[in-house]
């Protein structure tokens, strides 16, 4: 990055949960000061939410997430433009009314300076009867932006899912424009159910160079037949003409087991095998599932998943978080 007066450098971009952002020499530990920092709260009456302000999620006890909750996810960087993405919460106090409030920012990678049209609020509608009428709206209290943020063929991808499972809530899919963050997409996992939330241990989705993205989902309800409630899955989305279509999914045939017993299939991202049309991913169970990404094999309904190209217990009684990486080298490719 050119640093005024300072030339090219390469800079650590370090967010925090209490709403700061900070521009640091990657190389030259004499420089102990960062570049540029920015701030998104202003207390007392702008400031970050904490773990006590989501009341229902485990009655306020919830201790994944122990004090503030203000920037969570990884943001992601458009090299072309020197351009920063992120997203941060703030509480936000005036007189006796209380809003959270969720903002996507775009922010000069060299300046910290916001970009044209930034920051803008997170909100959104989907048709659905999820939430007991014909329309879900997103609630930006009960929303948690965990997985890391997405770029896409100029589209900037973030997803949700909740705190404690503290409902109703469901997974969601937002696009942005990156010319002019405007909203362009937008898509509800479990529109006519539930819960369905994009968790991924951080992942943020992956993205193919057609400019699909890919996630994978955890506990929710499954109804694909009449509601197009995709929990517990494998997803394939591909934005056209302003609309997120589920162009390809998975899901296990123990799907309710897994429900059932909290065993969320999406706790872990997806891998896109290079030079393949292979993704590869698992969850709690300790499964890996590896799908053709372009045909996943839709819902397994017998009593083996024989509708992907592979799966496999990686150890038994033991989780997958995180997400897988490949390696190629002279001696062949490992996952």
């Amino acid at each position: 990055v050119s640093v005024l007066g300072r030339g090219s450098r390469n800079l650590v971009i370090v967010c925090t949960v209490k709403d700061s952002v900070y521009a640091y020499d990657a190389d030259d530990p004499t420089v102990t000061q960062p570049y540029w920092t920015n701030s998104y709260i202003a207390p007392p009456n702008v400031v970050a939410p904490r773990n006590t302000d989501m009341t229902g999620a485990c009655g306020g006890n919830y201790q994944d997430f122990n004090g503030n909750i203000g920037i969570v996810s990884t943001p992601v960087i458009d090299p072309a433009s020197g351009t920063l993405y992120l997203l941060a919460r703030t509480k936000e106090i005036s007189g006796i009314i209380t809003n959270f409030v969720q903002r996507l920012h775009a922010l000069d990678v060299a300046t910290g300076l916001e970009r044209s049209n930034s920051p803008v609020v997170i909100a959104a509608t989907y048709p659905g009867t999820g939430d007991g009428g014909s329309v879900i709206t997103f609630d930006p209290q009960k929303e948690n932006q965990r997985p890391g943020l997405a770029l896409a063929n100029g589209i900037v991808y973030l997803t949700w899912a909740s705190h404690c499972d503290w409902t109703p809530y469901h997974g969601w899919v937002i696009g942005y424009n990156v010319t002019n963050l405007q909203p362009v997409v937008v898509f509800n996992i479990t529109p006519n159910g539930s819960e369905g939330g994009v968790w991924m241990s951080g992942q943020a989705p992956a993205a193919d160079t057609n400019g699909n993205i890919y996630l994978t989902v955890g506990n929710g309800t499954v109804d694909t037949t009449t509601n197009n409630d995709y929990g517990e899955s494998f997803m394939k989305l591909t934005p056209t003409n302003g609309t997120m279509n589920l162009s390809s999914w998975f899901i296990p045939n123990n799907w309710s087991t897994l429900n059932a017993g909290d065993v969320d299939l999406g706790c872990a991202g997806i891998l896109l095998i290079p030079g393949t049309t292979l993704g590869i991913s698992g969850g709690k169970q300790g499964v890996l599932y590896l799908v053709n990404r372009d045909h996943m094999g839709g819902l397994s309904t017998g009593t083996l998943n024989t509708n992907v190209v592979q799966s496999f217990t990686v150890v038994t009684n033991c989780q997958i978080h995180g997400g897988p990486a490949w390696w190629s080298c002279t001696n062949g490719s490992f996952m």
